[in-house]
């Protein structure tokens, strides 16, 4: 027969094993928890970099279109390539530059867009150039272990010259 003593020790045992399942079961939740919050931030920030960067080189386009002399040049700017951030977190920057509007003011651009209703005598948005600037920023996922998944944000701007 099990005298009273034994079947506390017992009990405190099982309480014990139980107590150490439920703080291991708590510990790894927290742990999941922690890193998908993390992996949420850092996603985050790589986007919101991105967004960022979009912003500035299209803004870096107009600013180069504008000053870029399209007659003493015999060209149009048509594309920007650039890089940002340290090797480990490399963004690749392409902005593609379309002109749009009458082909008269863009004499050395051959990939403009000229509007299928140009008329004679050039009035309202036949008159001016406007520009569609694509911009692309890539960059690579950090929680991507094999490195091969890129992720590309893309932003297009219409902006009248």
């Amino acid at each position: 027969m099990i005298s009273s003593r034994e079947f506390k020790k017992g009990f405190s045992m099982v309480t014990a094993v139980f107590v150490i399942f439920i703080m291991g079961s708590i510990t790894a939740l927290i742990m999941n928890v922690t890193g998908k919050s993390l992996k949420l931030t850092t996603t985050q920030y790589q986007k919101e970099q991105a967004m960022l960067l979009a912003r500035s080189y299209t803004e870096l386009a107009m600013l180069y279109v504008i000053h870029h002399n399209r007659v003493s040049n015999n060209n149009c700017l048509e594309q920007i390539n650039g890089v940002f951030g340290d090797p480990n977190n490399l963004y690749s920057i392409r902005v593609d530059i379309k002109y749009i509007g009458n082909s008269q003011l863009l004499p050395n651009c051959p990939k403009n867009i000229t509007p299928t209703w140009s008329v004679a005598n050039p009035t309202g948005f036949d008159s001016s150039i406007s520009l569609i600037i694509d911009t692309y920023i890539s960059y690579k996922d950090f929680d991507d272990l094999s490195g091969d998944r890129n992720i590309t944000f893309y932003r297009r701007t219409v902006q009248k010259l």
